[in-house]
């Protein structure tokens, strides 16, 4: 089950997701710049090498947005849910 919480103001549930490039990283380079225009959308964390460029972001947002990015981007990026870890599965 994804992490997830509770926007009191805004009544709605927020959880996270995993972002990445389905080809090349210009895609998500692409989705990182328009984050600021979307409030919606916070992003959490990247993931990539020491001074290269992310290849995988880590974003909160509600199930709706997500589902919607997820639709626009179809052949460019993968969104899913983030899965806690865990060391024996």
């Amino acid at each position: 089950m994804p992490s997830s919480t509770s926007d009191p103001k805004e009544g709605r549930t927020i959880s996270r997701y995993i972002v990445q490039a389905v080809a090349d990283g210009s895609a998500l380079s692409a989705f990182i710049d328009g984050l600021a225009a979307n409030p919606a959308v916070r992003l959490v964390d990247t993931v990539g090498p020491d001074g290269g460029p992310p290849h995988t972001v880590v974003v909160e947002t509600d199930p709706d947005i997500a589902e919607q990015l997820r639709r626009r981007n179809l052949n460019q990026l993968t969104i899913e849910p983030d899965q806690p870890l865990s060391l024996f599965d």
